[in-house]
């Protein structure tokens, strides 16, 4: 099983979840398929990350916590729970100092900065510092027994369990 960071020139976050699980001893049974069990499971799973995420997300004005959403491959074998606000990456990475450049933010074009609710204009800002919720939403979960329960209640569902 694997977690993977992805983001894209889109400004958006996406964390893929891989699951590689041993199902040898249910396939065995008639009337079972495989990808019906594992997209189960992934279902599950990523509903649990997605709820989890918006959770954690911070709110403002709920365009974060509306942007994050969930997909789960037809074979059942990959997951995506993303957030697609345009700024998702600044608020989850952080920015300035506290961002990946670990850099004042200065102004490019004009001599300083300004933004609706400022006192007076700045010459630099230090930034946003990170607030890393879809780390903290996966570290609340137990991928493989999410996974799990997903595919239980599944061959429970077919009569199988």
């Amino acid at each position: 099983m694997g977690v993977d960071e992805e983001i894209d020139r889109t400004m958006e976050i996406t964390r893929k979840v891989e699951i590689t699980p041993n199902l040898k001893k249910f396939l065995e049974k008639p009337g079972v398929h495989l990808s019906d069990a594992m997209r189960s499971g992934m279902i599950n799973l990523v509903e649990e990350i997605e709820a989890r995420a918006k959770k954690e997300a911070p709110v403002k004005s709920s365009n974060l916590l509306n942007s994050i959403t969930s997909d789960v491959s037809t074979d059942g074998k990959k997951g995506e729970v993303r957030a697609t606000a345009r700024y998702a990456e600044f608020v989850h990475r952080g920015t300035g100092l506290y961002g990946p450049y670990k850099q004042l933010i200065r102004p490019t074009t004009k001599k300083a900065l300004f933004w609706p609710g400022a006192l007076h204009p700045f010459r630099s800002t230090k930034g946003q510092k990170p607030n890393p919720f879809f780390d903290r939403a996966l570290s609340k979960i137990d991928l493989q027994a999410k996974f799990g329960e997903g595919i239980f209640n599944h061959l429970k569902k077919i009569g199988i369990v």
